[in-house]
């Protein structure tokens, strides 16, 4: 009688890798249609500042069922204007989540408001609204929601929160573009919402970024920040019927989409809704792989919700394996996986921590998320063999580790 076998070695103590070759995170997933835009932006002569952003502008508004918006390049940029076209500065202080990348405090920062971290629900992976509620302070401001991995938030208990106490509402998009909450897309529940165009993001353009607004006069204020506070750009000065004269009416910024960005941006827009299903079937996979792995919390798309998976972010229970999450991502990438960790939230980095102080006992949720939290690869062109694949490594460690 042959002798029962364990768990497979895993390649990171001594044994064979399960993948022959690396699966990257990420591969863009850019065709002919995008190559064949771009060539005919260069060969047109304007490359920035032109007809190509403002059809862009159009057609992102339209695909979202928005009525203002204004195109800028990168959600960073979106989300410092926002903040300073809402006249957030000084004195003001404003509430956000602590798991997300740093670019959603800087931006506060930076503005001259103070970030105030407020800790999160495990459901959704942000804004727990009673923990924003009990933020609040007579020099609140603001609350700045994050929706995560391509889910919103509970934006509907914040919205409310918000208009309960005459704050104003931003929402950080940059995960969340082709995602709806009771319909609703990102945009509609705050004041402003920022969007991300990065290389990784759902829409893929390289850089670039979007802010949605509620009114004309927040567009134009949009429009001027993000170039110069200038009231001409170059198509209306350099086009058919330009003139030479502009104002300069705002202290500005340098922030403006180019046309080759938009050009890449309009054919990624017609794709949305292909590139969007192609996410959400290799997330379905992913989940139905990994479905009875009790070591493992599957990112599920809460009720109501449309996701649109932007990431497929796993995480390992408390106390499940023998490694702890640092360890099993090392272990992950030694079987040919390549993993990623969004984030590390913002009380774990030396600059923040030096502003903050230590708030880990005050963010407990925020810490446990952590703690567990990696991301798995997830992109429009992986293909079935590679979510196999990257599951069965990761069944394969939780095997082998399991207490």
């Amino acid at each position: 009688m042959s002798e029962a076998r364990g768990p497979a070695l895993p390649a990171i103590e001594g044994g064979e890798p399960l993948l022959a070759q690396r699966l990257p995170f990420f591969r863009p997933c850019h065709g002919e249609a995008e190559i064949a835009a771009v060539v005919e932006t260069l060969r047109s002569g304007w490359l920035t500042l032109g007809p190509k952003v403002q059809d862009f502008r159009a057609a992102c508004l339209d695909h979202l069922g928005l009525a203002h918006g204004w195109p800028v390049n990168s959600c960073t940029s979106g989300l410092f204007l926002a903040l300073e076209a809402l006249g957030i500065g000084p004195g003001d202080e404003v509430i956000t989540s602590p798991n997300t990348f740093t670019a959603s405090v800087n931006v506060i920062h930076h503005a001259g408001a103070r970030p105030v971290l407020a800790d999160i629900e495990l459901a959704s992976f942000g804004l727990d609204p009673a923990a924003a509620a009990a933020a609040i302070t007579p020099a609140t401001k603001a609350i700045l929601a994050v929706h995560y991995g391509g889910q919103l938030c509970r934006i509907e208990p914040l919205a409310d929160l918000a208009r309960r106490h005459g704050l104003l509402l931003i929402e950080d998009a940059a995960h969340a573009f082709g995602a709806l909450a009771g319909g609703r897309p990102p945009g509609a529940f705050g004041d402003m919402a920022a969007f991300s165009f990065y290389v990784t993001k759902n829409l893929s353009m390289g850089e670039g970024g979007f802010v949605s607004c509620r009114t004309a006069d927040a567009e134009r204020e949009l429009a001027l920040l993000s170039l110069h506070g200038m009231d001409q750009d170059a198509w209306k000065r350099y086009g058919d019927k330009g003139r030479w004269h502009y104002d300069v009416s705002r202290f500005g910024y340098k922030c403006n989409l180019t046309d080759i960005q938009a050009a890449l941006g309009l054919v990624q827009l017609a794709r949305e809704a292909e590139l969007r299903a192609a996410r959400r079937a290799a997330a379905l996979r992913y989940r139905e792989r990994l479905a009875g792995e009790a070591a493992l919390v599957l990112p599920s798309e809460l009720p109501g919700n449309r996701h649109s998976w932007h990431l497929f972010a796993p995480r390992l229970e408390d106390g499940a394996l023998r490694i702890d999450r640092d360890r099993f991502l090392e272990a992950l990438a030694a079987e040919g996986v390549t993993p990623s960790l969004h984030f590390i939230p913002i009380q774990h980095h030396s600059a923040h921590r030096a502003y903050f102080g230590d708030l880990s006992a005050a963010l407990p949720a925020s810490e446990a998320f952590y703690r567990g939290c990696f991301s798995l690869p997830l992109f429009p062109g992986i293909t079935e063999d590679e979510v196999d694949a990257a599951s069965a490594a990761v069944a394969k460690l939780l095997r082998y580790y399991a207490r």
